[in-house]
Order: structure tokens, then sequence, then C-alpha cells
């Protein structure tokens, strides 16, 4: 009898004549039954929990931004909710079968993944994903400002309600509001509309702005600056700080610049306000723009008169009168400014801080995090490029085709690559030359060391000392675990490897003797030599530099282990990095299991026989080699280390067993089959064509046996473990049961079996 498979899919057995009710396997705690052409879910008590699953969804843990405008929702991946209908009513209901909203509403319904919008009895409200309510149900309609605020309509007018206050903070007197919902940072005020006119009112129902105003969600804000609103059809900004209006004739060709600067046309020159309404810049400007690129911003602007430029400050001091012909650029508080058709460099004291001029002058940044990047400049004359830092106020002068920041993720971070006719070199931020401009590659082997390429064979250099290390005679070179030891490798001509070890001051450790080298711990390498048709082991110190052979014909090594298996002649056994015995020379066959602390260990009974158990990694027996080895059989172990797998052997047939990691016996090899449940429930064992079910001490949990098991993924050929949860569905004969944990079985009596969700249902709410 097979295990079959019910999850979604419309996979049914074959009905009695007479159909009676019906039932599902349980998912979460819950299971779906049917009788008479009517469905609903129960709970593992058998109790009624809902009609039908509406959608489900993920719950939001974190929002980034505010309002219906979160630009990212992070959303718990790990918990699943269920909207469902109970008696022709909404709920909401946990992955454990348990209602975060009880089912009374009309509809609900999940909004930008953040909010679930309930509605009953046309009432509106709104919940948390999770289902906590955010305002009472009592308004006509509800929209949402931010995680605090709410515009409410009762009575056909408008106000706001804080869930934080949990009250009316704005009575509901207006046509309707507004908001920045998506700014920066939250408002503390609102747009608000009455009679047909809009004003902006604070949180306390303050007046801060009269409804004088026409009003278009445009250019929204939530500081002191007002430009979403018209006045007589005309530009209008307004300043809540200074309360003052500013608009045409008077002022046009108003924008917003930097931290909140207005740049306003008056009397046909352009001048600066700041936030709290006082000027910062006179109105007698021909222009005033950023001086920064698309990518970064600060407290400078470029000033032009009489078509000339300049920089003034955030705060209004001149730092470059209006002087230079062309635009002027910011980066990193130097100004790189326009000279007779080449340029140079200033600082906020407009000093010069370049001894000539240069074709063109770009900023850059040594990492990606300007924050903690060192700021230079890339200095182009004609075809070559170089660097100015303005910390230490050193110049390389143009000689190379390129210059580009190194990988921020390497150990050379912060250094500078340059680039001169395909060959490459380094410098660091100050200026300095680390690699000469020579090698067609290079990597880093330590902050230290590189390995550098000429033609096709590699060599070590040392940036600090400035030196060739090892000369580029190796096909590669590798940081051994000890950082102090390099090893390089040759390839022969039979395409065989040769290896050697070095240290880090270019001294020979090892010659180039070895066709191996594998790290174990403890500083300790494994070392291979070939000498002729024979291999030698070699065990050798890191630290000591001593070398040890060791007596073996083969050894074997597991990945992140110190333990090696190791054969002489037909016989197995296990050493440690130092060459201790861990498990003598006895064995026919020693296998690392996957977590490789458990070994299984083979020796032979007969010809065709074969006894086994399991040691730990310390050589300790777990269970002892009584057990018959079945060849043929996907043994539990071999794949995932819950259990130890036991198997018996009664003429051609084997029966099977289990044991724990620590080589108590569990489950007997007596059965025919034995899965166990992923999440420590039980277990499931087949003997004769039935089931019985084992709770997780491996004692049965019911007498009954069974001839089959519904479970809601199937088990696969050599799978050793299986997912249930219960009550379990099982058949016995032409009817099935729910089987409770406790052994009892729940008041259903079945005769078939049908998907946990209906027809025609996907289970993804449409958003």
């Amino acid at each position: 009898m097979t295990m079959r498979l019910f999850l979604g899919a419309a996979l049914l057995l074959a009905a009695a004549d007479t159909v009676a009710q019906k039932g599902s396997v349980f998912v979460n705690g819950l299971a779906r039954v049917e009788e008479n052409g009517q469905s609903w879910y129960i709970n593992t008590k058998g109790e009624k929990v809902f009609d039908s699953p509406l959608a489900v969804y993920h719950p939001a843990d974190a929002l980034a931004g505010t309002g219906e405008g979160h630009s990212i929702v992070y959303t718990n991946e790990k918990e699943q909710l269920m909207l469902v209908r109970r008696d022709h009513k909404t709920g909401l209901i946990s992955d454990q079968g348990t209602w975060l909203l009880p089912p009374e509403y009309d509809t609900i319904d999940l909004q930008w993944k953040t909010y679930l919008r309930l509605k009953k009895d046309d009432k509106v409200t709104y919940a948390d994903t999770r289902g906590k309510l955010l305002l009472p149900l009592q308004f006509e309609e509800v929209g949402i400002l931010d995680d605090d605020h709410f515009d409410v309509k009762t009575n056909g007018k408008w106000g706001i309600f804080s869930t934080p206050e949990n009250k009316l903070v704005i009575p509901a007197i207006y046509d309707g509001f507004d908001y920045c919902g998506g700014c920066g940072s939250k408002g503390a005020y609102v747009f608000a509309q009455k009679d047909g006119k809009w004003g902006v009112v604070d949180f306390e129902n303050k007046t801060l702005i009269p409804f004088e105003y026409e009003h278009e969600h445009m250019f929204m804000r939530s500081d002191n600056w007002i430009l979403c609103f018209k006045k007589a059809g005309k530009e209008v900004v307004l300043n809540l700080s200074a309360n003052k209006e500013y608009l045409a004739p008077e002022y046009t060709d108003m924008e917003l610049l930097g931290n909140g600067l207005l740049k306003a046309r008056k009397n046909g020159h352009y001048g600066l306000i700041r936030e709290d309404g006082t000027l910062a810049a006179d109105f007698v400007y021909d222009e005033i723009s950023s001086s920064y690129g698309e990518a970064d911003a600060g407290p400078f602007l470029e000033i032009t008169r009489n078509k000339k430029t300049g920089i003034i400050r955030e705060d209004g001091k001149i730092i470059i009168p209006p002087t230079y012909t062309g635009n002027i650029t910011c980066f990193a508080d130097c100004f790189i400014v326009p000279v007779n058709g080449n340029y140079n460099l200033l600082d906020t004291m407009g000093k010069k801080l370049l001894a000539k001029d240069y074709n063109e002058i770009t900023g850059m940044y040594t990492t990606f995090e300007k924050t903690t990047a060192q700021p230079l400049f890339k200095l182009k004359q004609k075809a070559l490029y170089g660097f100015y830092n303005p910390v230490n106020k050193k110049t390389v002068e143009p000689a190379f085709f390129d210059i580009d920041r190194t990988d921020p993720e390497s150990s050379l971070a912060g250094l500078l690559e340059v680039v001169y006719q395909e060959k490459k070199g380094l410098y660091n931020v100050s200026g300095e030359q680390l690699l000469p401009v020579a090698y067609r590659r290079y990597a880093a082997l330590s902050p230290a060391l590189l390995a550098i390429k000429v033609g096709e064979h590699a060599g070590v250099y040392d940036i600090k000392n400035k030196r060739m290390l090892l000369p580029a005679n190796f096909d590669d070179i590798t940081v051994l675990p000890d950082n102090n030891l390099l090893q390089v490798t040759i390839t022969q001509e039979d395409g065989s490897y040769k290896n050697g070890i070095y240290d880090i001051k270019g001294g020979t450790v090892l010659p180039l003797a070895y066709s191996s080298v594998q790290p174990l711990r403890d500083h300790q390498y494994l070392l291979t030599a070939d000498k002729g048709d024979k291999r030698q082991y070699i065990l050798f110190n890191g630290i000591s530099r001593q070398q040890t052979p060791l007596p073996y014909d083969r050894i074997a090594m597991e990945e992140a282990s110190d333990r090696m298996l190791v054969s002489r002649g037909n016989k197995a056994g296990m050493i440690n990095a130092k060459g201790d015995i861990i498990l003598p020379l006895e064995y026919d066959e020693i296998t690392f299991l996957k977590n490789n602390n458990i070994l299984r260990l083979i020796k032979k009974k007969s010809e065709t026989e074969w006894l086994y158990g399991y040691a730990d990694s310390n050589g300790k027996i777990l269970v002892p080699l009584v057990y018959d080895y079945d060849n043929d059989y996907g043994y539990v172990s071999d794949r995932d280390t819950a259990y130890l797998a036991l198997s018996k052997r009664n003429k051609d047939e084997y029966t099977r067993g289990l044991a724990t990691l620590q080589g108590a016996i569990l489950i007997p090899p007596v059965y025919d089959r034995v899965l166990y449940e992923e999440h420590g429930r039980g277990f499931l064992v087949k003997k004769d064509q039935q089931f019985a079910v084992l709770n997780n001490t491996g004692q049965q949990v019911t007498t009954q046996l069974f001839d089959d098991v519904m479970l809601a993924a199937p088990a696969g050929y050599g799978a050793g473990s299986v997912s249930y949860s219960f009550p379990l569905l099982c058949r016995d004969g032409d009817h099935y049961q729910y089987l409770g944990e406790d052994g009892k079985p729940l008041s259903f009596r079945l005769t078939e079996v049908i998907p946990f969700a209906p027809e025609n249902y996907d289970g993804i709410l449409e958003l």
C-alpha cells in the first residue's frame, strides 16, 4: 500500500456508491469536511471553524515610508494568515487556527500589503495585517493619512481620527483632506477643504492658512513651505513660519533648492528665502542653481550675475564672488572652477589648491560609502590622468590611461588602480605608489601581499616593502590557513601538479615536491608525495615545521573535518590530524555520514553478508556491528541525521528500525518500513501491508492498525521522513477516520478524501 499525496490538487480516492462525509488531511490545525455538497473547516477537536477560505497572505512585520505610500513592506514569510467566510460573514484566522478577527464583517480587504479594510453594515474601519483595529467601526468612510492618523467621514463631513489618542482630533466639519503621507517626515498639519476652498489646519484643528486657495495633489510637502496651492488660478507659495504669501506679480519662477531654500524672481532677479521666511540672498542674481552633480547635494549654490558665476552658502555667505566664466562644480567642499578653457580647484576660502590648470577635473570617492571614503580629484591632461588629494595636498601628475577605485569588498579597498598600456599598478590615496605599473593582473593574498601575473606565470609582490617576494615562476599561489605560509603550484607536462610552501618573507619551507597539500586543523597539513607507483603521506606542522610520515596506502578526508579515513591493505581505520589512531585498522569499510560526526562501520561476515554499526567521530561505538547491511537500501543516515537506520535480514528480506544519534534503540528493526515525522511528532511504521502510528518515544498511540495513512506530501522512494500533524487521516477498509495524538478518533467517519482547498481556490489574494 503506497502513501498518497493530497495538497491543493484535486486528487480523490474512489468513493463508495453511497457518499457520506468527506474530509481532507489536516493542514496547520485545520481540515475540510464535506457532506451533501456543503463543506466547512474543522479544528483539531472536530469543531466547525469556518465555511470557506477567501485568501491567504503574509502579515507585514515592518514598513518603510508612511501611509498608503509605503515604499517597502517587509512581510513575515513564515507566517500565513487566512481570510475566511462563516455564515456569510468574513473573519481573519491565524495559521494556528485561532480567530484574529471574528467572522462578523461584510468584507475584509488587504490593501497595499499593510492594512486590512473592514466593512460592516455600511460602516468602515481599518486594522493592521494581524487584525488589530486601528480605529472604531463607526465611520461612513475612512482614508489613511499615515500610520497614526485617518481621515474619516461621518454625517457627510470629514474629520481626523488619531489612533494613539483614540479620538477625533479634528472634528468632522470639512469637505475633504489631503496630506503628504509619502514625505520624508510626518507633517504636523493637513490640507483641508471647506466651502469649496482649501486651507491648512494642524492636528489640534487650529487654522494655519485661511481657506482662500485652490489645491491639486502636486508638490506636496510637510515643512513650512506650501507649494500645492493656487490663488485665483495663479502660482502661489506660502510660508507657515512667516505666515507670508509669495505670488505674482511680485514673486515669480519659484522653486525650492537645497535644505528648504525658496528661490524666487523679484524685479527681474533671483534671491533666496529661508524656511523661516527670512532673506538668505538679496534679489540681485541672474540665476541661482545647484552646484552639485545629480548624485550629490550640499550647502553650496552656484550664483550668476552679469554672466559671471560664483558660489553662495545656504546661510547667504558669499564663498566665491561671481567672477568666473562658466559653471562651477562643488565636490567635497572644494570647487572646480573654469580658468581660460581649463580648470583649477578652490577651497571654501576661495584659495587656489593646484599649482597649474588641467584640461578636466572630476571628483571621485575611494569607496562607494561616501561617509567613510576619502574624496579625491581626477586630473586630466590631454589623454592622461592623475589625481589630487585635498587632505595632504599631494598631486600625482597625469601619467595613466585610467584611474579607478579598487574593489570595496577586497582587502585592497580604499586604494587606487592605475592603468597604462594595458599594465596595472596601485597607489594609496596619499599619492604613494605601492605596485609599479608593470603587471597585467594582480590579486590580493593579504593586505600586504599580491599575487601578480607576468606572462603566463604568477609571483608574489610585497606592497608594504615594495619588492618582489617570489619570482613569477608558478602557475598558482594561495595563502594557507596559518596566513604566514604560501602554497605555490606548478603544472607538469603530464598534467600533474607539484606543490611547495614558502613563508611570507620569501623563504622556502617545503620544496616543490608534493602532489597535494591539504590543510587540517591545529596548524597541521597532509602532504602527498608520489614516488613512482607508490604514494606517501606525511603530516606537516606549520608551526614547528616537523614532518611525520604516515604508514598508510590511502587517506581520505572529509571537508572541514580533522578526521581522516586511512587504509592499509584491505582494512580501514581513522586517525586525527596529529596521526593518532581513532578507529583501528579492522573494518572493511568506513563512511562519514552527512554531518561528519557519525560514521557507519562495516565488517564482512561472509562472501555475501556484511554487518554494520555506528561510531562517533571520537571513535566511540554507538551501535555495535550486529546489523545486516543491505547494499540496495537507501540508508536514512546517508542523507539526514535525525536517527540511525537499523536493518535485520530474514532470508532475502530486510526489516527496519531506528536508533537515536546516541545509539539507543528507539524502534527495533522488525518493520517493513519506518518513517519519522520531521518535527518530532512520532513515527509511521509498516508491516504486512498495514500501518501503525507511534509517538515520539516509539510507542503505539493506538493498537489499531490501518490500511493506509493520508499525507499532505508523499513519502518518496528511499525517504526516511515525512511531515504530518495530528489528527492524522487514516484508512481502515473503505472508511477513513481522524486519529488524535492521544490515540482517540474524532467523531467523523469518512468515505472519501478531498483536497484541503476547495475547487478553483488557489490561495492567492489579488492585491
